[in-house]
């Protein structure tokens, strides 16, 4: 059984129906997510771009020379662009993903864009233990580049698992980690429910994924999406509503569908700076400096 339907069966037979959310990045689904980075709404990528901007030789100082940066679930190309041309000489870049063809084009993009340096794309899941190609792990410096709010889709005590296993997995000595910020529940439920519908497309792009790499029936048309703002945990939610009571199956498995009951997609955390440094504190690292911008809705972290 692959571990995609092993976790989709386990997902859907639980009181409440939940998926994790690395699912979503399919190569359709990571495609979906580039656009919704360029929504008027979706305030993290724009906002992360500009502090990274304004402190990059700080930043740079700090990383120190010859790092080999490991970007754990890489995305586009423009932030990791901006971190590595701020770097004094780095010895190379380590894009991974799940999604063995969007890792393929993302590497072929940045040797590119960075001809002269030495990029080593893996697919790979970065929520694993297993480790990455040696040779790279026997660098010195080395660096954990960790952006946009990827470190909210945890549950906090995944997180801290997540940050502790960092040190297993690639042997890092510092992390560059962007964490999304307590804000206006206004401004977050716009920023997860676009007026063109790019975050409920890519939601429910998870449901055609199961369709085509489980042999799943999922009739798209009777479920959607929704993103909702639990006040009580600081996190949106995204959710799959069923609009009917259904039965759907997947393989040889048939699964049972209220009418509004939901399938749980993501959360997505927001952190004061406190919250997130007694997070890191558990895990074994800690925060050095933070970056935010002007408004305080999103920062960049350092650890070590």
């Amino acid at each position: 059984m692959s571990k995609f339907l092993d976790e989709v069966n386990r997902g859907l037979s639980g009181k409440v129906k939940k998926l994790n959310p690395k699912w979503l990045y399919d190569f359709s689904g990571s495609k979906l997510f580039e656009e919704i980075t360029k929504l008027q709404e979706y305030y993290v990528t724009r906002t992360e771009i500009r502090i990274l901007k304004q402190n990059k030789s700080e930043i740079a100082n700090l990383i120190g020379k010859k790092a080999t940066v490991i970007e754990p679930g890489a995305g586009e190309s423009i932030k990791i662009s901006i971190f590595l041309k701020s770097l004094k000489d780095p010895k190379c870049y380590v894009p991974s993903d799940i999604s063995k063809k969007y890792i393929k084009k993302i590497g072929k993009k940045l040797k590119k864009k960075l001809p002269n340096l030495s990029v080593h794309p893996v697919v790979d899941d970065f929520t694993s233990p297993k480790k990455i190609n040696s040779k790279i792990l026997k660098n010195k410096n080395i660096v954990i580049f960790f952006p946009g709010s990827t470190i909210g889709n945890f549950e906090k005590k995944d997180a801290i698992q997540f940050l502790r296993n960092l040190k297993l997995k690639y042997n890092p000595k510092k992390i560059i980690i962007g964490v999304d910020l307590i804000k206006k529940k206004s401004v977050l439920l716009k920023a997860y429910n676009d007026k063109k519908g790019i975050t409920a497309k890519f939601n429910i792009n998870l449901l055609n994924r199961i369709n085509k790499e489980l042999n799943a029936n999922f009739d798209i048309k009777l479920f959607k999406h929704s993103a909702i703002y639990n006040k009580s945990k600081n996190r949106i939610e995204m959710h799959l509503i069923s609009l009917k009571n259904q039965k759907v199956k997947v393989q040889n498995k048939t699964f049972n569908f209220k009418k509004g009951e939901t399938i749980h997609t993501e959360s997505s955390h927001k952190y004061s700076p406190k919250s997130f440094s007694q997070l890191v504190n558990k895990s074994g690292w800690k925060v050095k400096k933070i970056w935010t911008d002007l408004n305080r809705q999103f920062s960049i972290q350092y650890l070590i």
